[in-house]
């Protein structure tokens, strides 16, 4: 036993220095990284970050519109109204299409645009093709919410006689709303995020050039140290300043509070 706790101890200490080590190697280079992100705030004139910024934005908030709704009413149909192996099933289905990378829908939103002859790309159409990206990942992450909500909730609806379409829509959901506002919220920090997707639509042309795009398609030809470089990872700071803000305001409290019961119930 005690040869075993020497081990264990041991075991421990590796990991702690480990953990450590990987921690001060991300910290230094999340640092060198915002101070070259500062600094390229500071010297571009924010003409060309601007336009990205306003872009991804537009795109985002396009994918969220159409995304959102129709994964958390999926959702809604998992968690609450399926039965038996049928939710299983669903949400089995749910993880395999949200752990697709944006490649499989960029190349498929090609070959579908070809089909129908469409030449160039606008901001609507990419928005579309991230809300159905999204779509899988916002509805996997309600039905988690979903999934955390009280029985006794669902027990007192029935008890006054309501469906479970009733409960679900008017008990359930809205006893949920935070996390189903932190599905969202991730929803869209995927769509503001996505890189290859959105570069494989703009390669025909007329695609909006967000900061994921801009920046995989110019920091390679970029010199080191030079301005246009400093303005690809002031890019890649405000992508991660949105990313964060999002994440931030979408987070659910850590327990709930007693707003959060539906005013019927209490």
């Amino acid at each position: 036993m005690n040869a075993l706790g020497a081990g264990d101890r041991w075991l421990a200490r590796a990991l702690r220095a480990v953990a450590a080590l990987l921690l001060t190697g991300s910290a230094a280079l999340a640092a060198a990284m915002l101070a070259r992100g500062v600094h390229g705030l500071v010297e571009t004139d924010l003409r060309g970050l601007l336009p990205a910024t306003r872009a991804t934005l537009s795109c985002a908030v396009v994918a969220t519109a159409l995304g959102a709704l129709p994964g958390m009413a999926v959702a809604v149909y998992t968690a609450e109204l399926s039965e038996g192996p049928w939710r299983e099933r669903a949400v089995r289905v749910l993880e395999v299409c949200a752990a697709l990378p944006g490649v499989v829908f960029g190349f498929a939103a090609l070959r579908l645009l070809g089909l129908l002859g469409v030449g160039r790309v606008s901001t609507l159409v990419t928005g579309v093709v991230l809300a159905v990206m999204i779509l899988p990942t916002v509805a996997l992450l309600s039905v988690e919410a979903l999934r955390g909500a009280p029985e006794a909730l669902r027990e007192a609806s029935e008890a006054l006689g309501a469906s479970a379409w009733q409960t679900a829509w008017r008990v359930v959901v809205p006893s949920r709303w935070r996390g189903l506002a932190a599905a969202a919220g991730a929803g869209f920090a995927r769509a503001a995020g996505e890189t290859v997707a959105v570069q494989l639509l703009a390669s025909r042309g007329g695609g909006p050039r967000t900061l994921t795009a801009r920046i995989i398609d110019e920091l390679p030809r970029a010199p080191t140290s030079s301005p246009w470089n400093h303005s690809l990872f002031a890019m890649s700071l405000m992508l991660l300043i949105l990313s964060t803000g999002v994440a931030l305001l979408a987070r659910p409290p850590a327990r709930s509070s007693p707003s959060d019961e539906p005013s019927s119930l209490r």
